[in-house]
């Protein structure tokens, strides 16, 4: 829909270039513009009988009568797309205008989609935004947010993972850098955040995780301008879970080692829980840990721990045979994928216990 503001920049653009009188006008006939100004929102009869037909109509000085408020002249429809959405008038008579009317119709549909353009892409950068700052707010999705999705034709599923992109210097908009992204991981679901202090986020949706991170490095690889840092997150598989995603992409670049340029959290989970004492990663670190142990084995990793890994001791005191105790601990190397005779596995373990002992105080 043409607003007054650009039916007065239209005007101004083409009598510049034009010694003849321009008038503006909205769908309904409403001159909306003029170099007349005497003529400003008013009914021009002729222009609404082209926004009615959508065909031009060329008044004379023997016609004049049939239109009020008109002048000899042309009357030409403006489309965008496949839209009209107003009409242009040029004063003088057919045989002045008849060669130039076309070049300005199309002089003033060009200005027009370029305007509604930039306008339909800023509302789609705005409500993109809008859209990714709702679903890593933690909080259910509202009816305008909703709205907003099935007009951007986003149609989430998972799994879902967020990636965050810090610039040294921000050379590509928004749009353009998700564009980027998208083209140089070859992945298309990918909704972008508002830009931060040149920090980028971004929702890959439908994108199994080693995918993603095979395709975030063959993007960096790719590379046209400075990148400090890419924080790929944990990768969710529900809605509700897309803010626990943000939060670890943000802290994959925050506690990363200052020579990783990309970060992946899975790679640094134990160093950033350590750093972030946030209670939603804790409960989701010990829940994959321990979530699966049954009070037995939860008691025998307990102990096992307590004693240093020490078998004889810890059989003792749990009061089990030798081989009982190795049984119990190759299922609990089956249930978590962590063996606990080995050093590495043990920290993570005993570091899940101790969360999961102290969530008992905090609640």
């Amino acid at each position: 829909m043409l607003t007054k503001r650009l039916a007065e920049e239209i005007v101004e653009q083409t009598m510049l270039r034009l010694s003849r009188n321009l008038n503006v006008m909205d769908t309904n006939g409403m001159i909306l513009a003029s170099g007349e100004m005497g003529r400003v929102d008013r009914i021009h009869e002729g222009a609404a009988h082209v926004a009615k037909t959508g065909k031009s109509l060329w008044i004379s000085e023997e016609t004049l009568e049939e239109w009020p408020g008109s002048k000899p002249g042309v009357n030409l429809p403006v489309h965008y797309k496949t839209r009209l959405v107003g009409v242009i008038g040029i004063t003088g008579s057919e045989v002045e205008l008849r060669d130039v009317a076309p070049l300005v119709q199309l002089t003033t549909e060009m200005m027009v989609h370029q305007s509604l353009l930039t306008s339909e892409s800023e509302w789609k950068r705005t409500a993109r935004e809008l859209v990714f700052k709702e679903l890593v707010s933690g909080h259910p999705v509202s009816g305008a947010t909703q709205d907003r999705m099935n007009v951007l034709s986003i149609s989430l599923k998972g799994p879902f993972t967020v990636v965050i992109v810090h610039q040294n210097e921000t050379t590509r908009t928004p749009n353009r850098l998700a564009d980027w992204l998208a083209e140089a991981m070859g992945i298309r679901s990918v909704l972008p955040g508002a830009d931060h202090g040149h920090v980028m986020p971004f929702l890959v949706w439908e994108v199994d995780r080693e995918r993603v991170k095979s395709r975030v490095e063959h993007a960096y690889k790719r590379n046209d301008f400075s990148i400090l840092k890419i924080g790929i997150g944990k990768t969710v598989f529900s809605e509700e879970e897309i803010a626990l995603a943000y939060e670890s992409a943000l802290h994959a670049i925050e506690f990363s080692a200052k020579h990783e340029i990309i970060s992946d959290f899975d790679m640094i989970e134990m160093r950033a829980l350590v750093g972030a004492y946030q209670q939603p990663l804790h409960e989701h670190f010990v829940e994959k840990l321990l979530g699966n142990l049954d009070e037995q084995l939860v008691e025998t990793l307990q102990t096992y721990l307590n004693n240093e890994q020490h078998v004889q001791n810890t059989s003792d005191e749990l009061g089990i045979h030798r081989h009982t105790l190795s049984y119990r601990l190759k299922r609990i190397t089956e249930t978590t994928g962590l063996n606990p005779t080995l050093f590495s596995s043990a920290v993570q373990l005993h570091y899940a216990m101790l969360l999961k002992e102290g969530a008992r105080y905090i609640k």
